[in-house]
């Protein structure tokens, strides 16, 4: 027996190994069950008729015995398998479908992380002597002949290296096992001394049926999930469920899908095998197809990859339509569960927002309302830009029976805007506040000639204001006049306010802004010809009087509307309030006397 080298610089390898290509040690147990699973598969393809069964020992020593009843090792196949980093023995069907998980020559290496020796005891089924190989982490491996014959298959024997011995107990072990092989089509046992068990389950969940794989998915990740959605794709050899979560998550949020490869698990992990937009599902998939990477901890992102993603995504579309149409209570609670993501997504992907626009809601003149309802009580659909523009009409749309929809909240505005490109019938309006008075009934030729002098005057007096007067019939009665304005209106309010307030060179500026404006934006204050005060006050003979009412109507109007008042605006309201207080002491005086 001599010493031979291995053909890679192994020290540099198990760093590799350790550090940057496993997420964590105990994927050596993956890689044996791996290996010993493919050798059973390859077995089987001899024809050959026996117990098949993978088979992990624990000894007192810190030792475990890893042996598979499979095909073995000839001399040959253990200096190209065990010695050559990349050589495998599936390396000849790398690009074809095949019954065998593992594709690269790394995986016995792994266990060099968590033990300073490999034994591997073999009998090949196609030769018949014994071998035995031991690899050291220096470098080196020998490879004897046994004299006495062991069964056909393969053990493997490791031994703990300082500060793994935590993975050669009993409840590490069964743990990993189970983690990994729990849904291997061949027999995985554990065995100590007297105590054995049989790790696989039966039945994995992407073969359930509904019901089952919702019992598993409560039972293993402990959610009592919405739904399950049976995930396929024929191309990709997949198989899955998607379970749709109780909780909402965010987009931003790391995405954990439990993905496994020919039954054995791959990671916890995987967040690229569904769209961007499933974030409101987390899935258990097993793929036959795709091409893991060397970790064998994610796959190979190539055009099958995403040709298989496109499809799950449809999948999961598909679904949806049709629960939508069939269960419409779980489908409405999905929505309410992740209503801020969905409507994020809906914004940007056509598909989902014909799926799932008429379950949204948004804030309306009416109150909240569905789109659904929205639709069915009218095709023609006012939508603001912001919160504080809704707040303008909200009450005085509702009560002239107009809809406007708040679109001041984040995607409201977009969502509302597509609808027209959902249906051609539908007029979806961008609102203009100033002209909003145009849906409010005209006074008569006459009515308007009696008022001509109050609005003149009103003029007059909001002109500082940048505001402009008018007078319309319109409900509520009780409100005495309306207050709209715009973005440019406002923009020119507040540099007047600040050019006050700032140095010279900002009002130099400033100034010159609203020299290159042809027309300076105006609000508009809308007065209520059904209202008794203001109907009075118009016809009014006193000039005086009216003035007050002007003044006081407009920052009440301001008020209401949540606008913010200027100094001028505040010392007007001061004003207004204090000969109103006046007025009213006076002719309570005279009334005494």
């Amino acid at each position: 027996m001599s010493n031979l080298n291995f053909q890679v610089n192994l020290q540099g390898m198990i760093e590799l190994l350790s550090k940057h290509l496993y997420s964590n040690p105990g994927v050596f147990v993956r890689e044996l069950l791996q290996n010993g699973v493919d050798a059973i598969t390859a077995r089987n393809r001899l024809g050959h008729r026996f117990d098949a069964r993978v088979t992990i020992e624990l000894y007192a020593s810190r030792t475990i015995a890893v042996h598979d009843n499979g095909i073995g090792l000839t001399e040959s196949e253990i200096h190209r398998f065990l010695a050559q980093i990349g050589s495998t023995s599936k390396r000849e069907e790398l690009d074809a479908a095949d019954d065998y998980i593992g594709q690269f020559g790394v995986g016995l290496l792994s266990c060099f992380v968590v033990s300073g020796e490999i034994v591997v005891i073999t009998r090949s089924a196609l030769e018949g002597d014994t071998l035995e190989w031991r690899g050291r982490p220096d470098g080196t491996y020998s490879i004897r002949k046994l004299e006495k014959d062991a069964p056909i298959g393969t053990t493997v024997f490791l031994t703990s290296k300082e500060g793994y011995e935590d993975y050669y107990e009993w409840d590490r072990l069964s743990e990993l096992m189970t983690h990994y092989g729990e849904f291997l089509p061949v027999p995985i046992e554990l065995s100590e001394q007297d105590a054995n068990i049989t790790i696989n389950k039966d039945t994995p969940p992407w073969l359930m049926n509904k019901q089952e794989a919702l019992e598993f998915g409560e039972y293993e990740m402990n959610q009592n999930f919405v739904d399950a959605i049976p995930l396929k794709s024929v191309i990709g050899e997949l198989e899955g469920v998607a379970y749709i979560l109780p909780y909402a998550v965010s987009l931003q949020a790391e995405k954990k899908n439990k993905v496994y490869a020919k039954r054995m698990l791959l990671s916890d992990q995987i967040n690229s095998l569904l769209p961007d937009w499933a974030f409101f599902v987390t899935c258990i998939i097993n793929t036959n197809g795709l091409r893991p990477t060397a970790s064998r901890e994610a796959f190979m992102e190539n055009e099958l990859f995403y040709t298989v993603k496109d499809e799950l995504g449809e999948c999961i579309k598909r679904y949806l339509i049709e629960l939508s149409e069939t269960n419409s209570d779980v489908f409405e609670k999905m929505v309410r569960i992740h209503y801020n993501s969905l409507k994020a997504m809906a914004a940007e992907d056509e598909e989902l927002y014909r799926l799932f626009i008429g379950s949204l809601s948004f804030e309306t003149s009416f109150g909240m309302m569905k789109m659904r309802d929205i639709l069915a009580q009218t095709r023609q659909i006012i939508v603001s830009s912001t919160l504080d523009e809704f707040r303008q009409v909200a009450r005085v749309a509702k009560a002239q029976e107009v809809m406007v929809i708040n679109g001041g909240y984040v995607h409201d505005f977009e969502l509302v805007r597509k609808l027209s490109e959902l249906d051609e019938n539908i007029e979806a309006a961008v609102l203009d506040p100033i002209n909003f008075s145009n849906y409010f009934q005209d006074v008569s030729a006459g009515e308007l000639e009696v008022v001509r002098s109050f609005l003149e005057l009103s003029d007059r007096l909001l002109a500082p204001y940048q505001c402009r007067s008018v007078v319309k019939r319109f409900e509520p009665a009780d409100l005495a006049a309306l207050y709209n304005t715009n973005d440019e209106v406002n923009f020119l309010r507040m540099a007047e306010q600040t050019r006050e307030a700032a140095n010279d060179l900002f009002a130099d500026i400033v100034d010159v802004v609203i020299h290159e404006m042809h027309e300076l934006p105006m609000a508009r204050l809308c007065y209520n010809f059904n209202n008794p005060l203001i109907y009075k006050a118009m016809t009014s003979q006193n000039e005086d009087m009216q003035k007050l009412c002007i003044e006081t109507v407009y920052t009440q109007a301001l008020l209401l509307g949540n606008y913010p008042l200027g100094p001028e605006e505040l010392k007007l309201m001061n004003q207004s309030f204090l000969q109103v207080l006046e007025i009213g002491l006076s002719q309570a005086g005279e009334s005494r006397s």
